[in-house]
């Protein structure tokens, strides 16, 4: 198999809208770290494929098509064949073109979409040069444990979850896998990997641009193997990062899971990643040669339904007078029930289709997923996918909110209600399991 890698700086000026936090007001005033996008392009003489880990929140259908397409012309890997893997910084643009329910009047110029499409010549041209610079590689791989994150759904002894408060106790995914590719006849470092879950969420909020804690992660990485870094984030859905910022008021007390408090909370964290990924990489002795590239494109379709009822949308709605209530600074919760009765009053979309895209390479599969995935089904498919490192992939080429299971739906807590910010339909309470069955079964007819 040959490999090529490559990083393009992608930082925006200073004045764009930030992403994130509820808090489309935020107008970047300083930058913090540089966003970059780290390409791995890979290839053998039946196929070929790009992964991206961008320093983005996540794109939409759109913008991430727009993106891929570019590429593709620019590169000739076919559009289908790029996976974009957004690391989920909020210290970035708003890179969509779909507003949520939050955003109301804030950029309707969509000056992010505008910047991310700019962007598409730089990352492109990483693409190409990753292409061109691709070598014959052995690789190594290996998986252990990291404190990078920890569990954001932290339970008051009622069983009100709060997204704040972190708990080690809860179920959420730990593991932290990384890939180093060297040059198979110089033995020389051309790039690595890393996959682990958590939010980057460490800088908390502010107008800084900033990678946030992925970037120092990068960064120190590249200081003992000076070579890119893709990050790509696996079950963020309820992961935060493990910061020591101190959360407490009279119901909740302990160290926040949610967000940290600025740079030193990216540091914190960043540095503690690093160390993880480093001892790992550290302990790399077996490098193959003989790895398989294949790549999978499908179709995952899955049950949903509107967020509210009809009655309980006009009911909600019988709460305002919309005589004089401005569209553009409408409150959340007229937004929500105008969405969900229009929703009610055209033909009904039981069902939800998104492109999967899986790309598996030697033990390693990739498995991209445009949501923000809990860590039960990380763990799942890990536990039972016929790959040796099989790795969920959350924010990959599109973004349809939240992905919790059916215990997180159960308990509420804040992923649960932003489902609804983005579209007046969310997934209905088995669709995560569906989507793990469907993935098991694409996973098992390319590796048997």
């Amino acid at each position: 198999m040959q490999a090529g890698f490559a990083v393009c700086d992608i930082t925006p000026s200073l004045g764009i809208y930030l992403t994130g936090y509820g808090r489309p007001e935020r107008l970047a005033t300083n930058i913090h770290s540089a966003l970059n996008a780290s390409v791995m392009y890979l290839a053998d003489d039946k196929t070929e494929a790009v992964v991206i880990g961008i320093d983005w929140c996540y794109v939409d259908d759109q913008v991430s098509e727009e993106i891929r397409q570019g590429i593709s012309k620019a590169s000739g890997v076919p559009a289908k064949h790029i996976m974009l893997c957004c690391a989920h910084t909020h210290s970035a643009p708003h890179t969509a073109y779909a507003s949520d329910t939050w955003r109301g009047a804030i950029d309707k110029e969509k000056t992010g979409a505008a910047y991310a499409v700019k962007c598409i010549p730089v990352i492109a041209d990483a693409v190409c040069r990753a292409k061109n610079d691709r070598r014959e590689v052995a690789v190594a791989f290996k998986a252990g444990k990291t404190e990078t994150g920890i569990s954001r759904r932290g339970m008051h002894e009622t069983g009100e979850v709060n997204m704040l408060l972190g708990d080690p106790n809860m179920i959420y995914d730990s593991n932290m896998t990384v890939a180093h590719f060297i040059d198979r006849e110089t033995r020389e470092s051309i790039g690595i990997m890393v996959h682990c879950s958590a939010h980057n969420t460490a800088m908390g909020i502010t107008t800084d641009i900033s990678s946030d804690w992925c970037g120092v992660m990068k960064k120190r990485i590249a200081t003992r193997y000076p070579v890119p870094v893709v990050f790509i984030n696996g079950a963020l859905g309820d992961v935060g990062p493990r910061t020591n910022r101190w959360f407490g008021d009279e119901d909740y007390r302990g160290f926040s899971g949610g967000c940290g408090d600025g740079v030193d909370s990216v540091l914190e964290v960043g540095y503690r990643a690093s160390h993880d990924a480093l001892a790992l990489l550290e302990d790399l002795r077996d490098f193959r040669t003989d790895l398989k590239l294949d790549v999978h494109i499908g179709n995952i379709t899955l049950p949903q339904a509107i967020h509210m009822t009809e009655s309980k949308a006009r009911e909600e709605l019988g709460k305002f007078d919309e005589k004089t209530i401005d569209p553009d600074k409408a409150p959340v919760e007229y937004q929500l029930a105008k969405a969900a009765l229009e929703a009610w009053q055209q033909p009904p979309m039981p069902t939800k289709t998104f492109e999967h895209v899986i790309v598996a390479f030697g033990p390693v599969a990739l498995a991209g997923f445009p949501l923000e995935v809990f860590s039960v089904f990380s763990l799942r498919l890990r536990h039972y996918g016929p790959y040796e490192y099989t790795l969920l992939c959350s924010q990959v080429n599109g973004y349809l909110s939240y992905m919790p299971d059916r215990g997180a739906i159960a308990c509420g807590g804040y992923e649960v209600l932003v489902r609804r910010v983005m579209r007046p339909y969310v997934f209905t309470p088995d669709a995560g399991d569906k989507m793990i069955v469907q993935t098991l079964s694409e996973l098992r007819e390319m590796h048997p």
